[in-house]
């Protein structure tokens, strides 16, 4: 029993190390990489913008560099892959999806906008307390 718990305490750390990609893990990556630009908007921002969006931030990741998208676009796939896909649209090679993340209220809290083409990726992060899917026009649009 003991050999058992001690293998667990050994190998646990490891399962987390393991793990894939996260938005956060991304936004540090590529903030730095060449041809590629992060945003990050605060809440009393989106405000002043008119964004009528209850959020408590926004964060952006643009891939311009045509070497590194393929390699966002598996990495950021892999970070959204626990979060609900509620629309998905494939045109001309240029794709857009939309995923959402909820509380355990099931309350929207996490919003993602993901859309890709061959000379571009973009990856859209918003984060609030009760997000309306309505007022998502209003942010894409100030993009």
């Amino acid at each position: 029993m003991k050999r058992l718990i001690m293998l667990l305490t050994i190998l646990l750390p490891l399962s987390a190390i393991a793990q894939g990609p996260t938005f956060d893990s991304l936004f540090k990556e590529y903030s730095s990489k060449d041809k590629c630009t992060t945003l990050n908007i605060s809440n009393a921002m989106l405000q002043s913008m008119n964004v009528k969006i209850d959020a408590n931030y926004m964060q952006v990741i643009s891939v311009e560099n045509e070497i590194l998208i393929p390699t966002f676009r598996t990495q950021a796939l892999e970070a959204l892959d626990e979060f609900d896909v509620i629309m998905s649209v494939n045109s001309d090679g240029k794709t857009v999806e939309i995923r959402q993340g909820l509380n355990k209220h099931n309350i929207v809290v996490d919003i993602y906008l993901m859309a890709c083409s061959d000379n571009e990726c973009l990856l859209m992060h918003i984060n609030g307390h009760n997000l309306e899917l309505s007022n998502i026009g209003s942010v894409v649009n100030m993009i």
